[in-house]
């Protein structure tokens, strides 16, 4: 058996939410102000430990915290979020593995790009969905893709929400997410964003969302174009569903099999990454950490295709093999 790996876990530094409650307190950081464990790495590795869990990617949460943010204080508190990342993961080096975050996408952020990947040796870049409501295959973007194009830096891209979804019932984090990563994963394969950088590597929260589960749709309609002359498809090289294909989901379901069964069906075992959402969730984490466990054993596989999942298929992207 080989490495299980968290490939999507979430970490707040108690430097990185100081620093951002000080120039700009949103309510989701004061949320988060007081769940400690959320920067409590000797925790973190206990309860890796709890799970039989050996690594855990890290990843900058929530990323709601942006939302708003005035464009002049970004680059420091980006840089400093970093930095923490870094610092956190320092702690255990043997257990933890830190993602870049870079919550605006642009060309004034790929020195900061390099500086992470190249300087700090971090994993990947972690960015959301929207950026103030613009999407991902906005032209501005373009040197963004261009960049994980030609260095196969993994990205590892998570929803975000703007303030008009539904808070009532949570309803924006358990339909709003999957709709938002829906559509941003939809955009850049019907913008050709994917078709013009064949070697992206994106890594999508809560295994690709609602597409595994309506690809059939996505196509129908694609084959349908031409009764729908104000859709503006853009012409593909290829099969609509081959773009999505190339994306990998996470296994962030919840300990769903039936969900898990339609992802594998869809990806197939060398597109999916094992994760679990850490800490959020019942139990301060660890009822989802266990409910992804779960999924991956109960669901009929090779004992060599469940190792890929849990671990493997994650080493090669970060690897970028």
């Amino acid at each position: 058996m080989g490495l299980i790996i968290d490939g999507f876990a979430h970490v707040m530094p108690k430097r990185c939410l100081e620093a951002m409650l000080k120039v700009y307190p949103t309510v989701e950081l004061k949320e988060l102000a007081p769940l400690t464990y959320f920067g409590d790495m000797d925790n973190r590795a206990r309860v890796l430990d709890k799970h039989g869990i050996d690594k855990q990617v890290l990843t900058l949460g929530r990323p709601s915290v942006w939302l708003g943010m005035p464009r002049d204080i970004l680059p420091g508190l980006v840089r400093l979020a970093n930095d923490s990342i870094v610092e956190a993961a320092n702690e255990h080096p043997d257990r933890f593995i830190p993602v870049a975050h870079i919550p605006v996408p642009t060309e004034e952020y790929l020195a900061e790009f390099d500086r992470c990947i190249n300087e700090l040796g971090m994993a990947g870049i972690h960015i959301v969905s929207n950026v103030d409501g613009k999407a991902l295959d906005a032209p501005e973007f373009r040197p963004f893709w261009a960049k994980a194009n030609a260095t196969k830096a993994p990205i590892w891209l998570h929803p975000q929400l703007q303030e008009d979804w539904s808070q009532q019932y949570v309803l924006d984090k358990i339909f709003g997410w999957l709709y938002e990563t829906s559509m941003a994963l939809a955009r850049l394969v019907f913008s050709g964003v994917l078709q013009e950088f064949p070697d992206l590597r994106i890594v999508t929260h809560h295994m690709g969302a609602m597409i595994p589960h309506f690809s059939e749709r996505i196509k129908g309609f694609y084959d349908a174009r031409a009764i729908f002359p104000r859709s503006l498809f853009p012409p593909l090289e290829r099969d609509p569903l081959d773009y999505f294909k190339r994306l990998y989901g996470d296994t962030v379901l919840n300990g769903a099999v039936h969900a898990m069964e339609c992802g594998y069906k869809f990806f197939g075992p060398e597109q999916i990454i094992f994760a679990t959402d850490y800490p959020f969730g019942p139990e301060q984490g660890e009822a989802w950490m266990k409910g992804a466990l779960d999924q991956v054993k109960a669901i009929d596989l090779p004992q060599t295709e469940k190792d890929m999942i849990l671990g493997g298929n994650l080493i090669r992207l970060i690897e970028r093999r």
